[in-house]
């Protein structure tokens, strides 16, 4: 494998201190539908919930051009290691983008899904049309629950079985460490 660099890195792409959050390819939508492994993929990488947010992806036509700012994306370690996905569940609707995430099993607790949630949130609050950010989660997930909490979003009343969330401010993020 190489190691990314600035050069490498495509302009769509949200770089951290330890990650690369790339837009996803059709290839790689494809290859998560059908099951065909690609060798740049954590051992464990994907699991049930990386298929079915493919299959939800290409389903919501959020694989198009267009969709690139609120559409799937791969969270790669930096020497391109895919271990995750991140993305949008499509453009805002009425001020709101939802976000959904999972993380290779061999890399939770490390730290990378809270990584990869601030960056792409401080990327959402950042686009035109975009008051605040959603996540919802199980309540049994636990480490999810503590994720949200950590990177700043809220708890809010839900209409549906899944615990909400909301981030309305990027000052709600926690200060950088650099």
């Amino acid at each position: 494998m190489t190691t990314l660099s600035h050069e490498q890195t495509p302009a769509s792409s949200l770089l951290t201190e330890r990650l690369e959050l790339a837009e996803m390819t059709a290839a790689e939508v494809d290859a998560l539908i059908v099951g065909v492994r690609c060798a740049d993929w954590a051992e464990d990488f994907p699991q049930g919930v990386d298929e079915d947010a493919a299959q939800q992806y290409f389903q919501s036509g959020l694989l198009d051009p267009r969709a690139g700012t609120f559409g799937a994306r791969m969270i790669r370690e930096r020497d391109g290691t895919v271990i995750g996905t991140i993305g949008f569940l499509g453009p805002p609707v009425d001020g709101a983008v939802e976000m959904s995430y999972n993380v290779a099993p061999s890399r939770q607790g490390h730290g990378y899904a809270t990584e990869a949630v601030i960056a792409l949130s401080r990327f959402a609050l950042a686009q035109p049309g975009v008051e605040c950010v959603t996540a919802y989660t199980d309540e049994t997930n636990e480490a999810s629950i503590s994720l949200l909490l950590t990177t700043g979003f809220m708890p809010v009343e839900s209409s549906g079985p899944e615990l909400a969330f909301v981030l309305h401010s990027e000052a709600q993020l926690p200060d950088d460490e650099d």
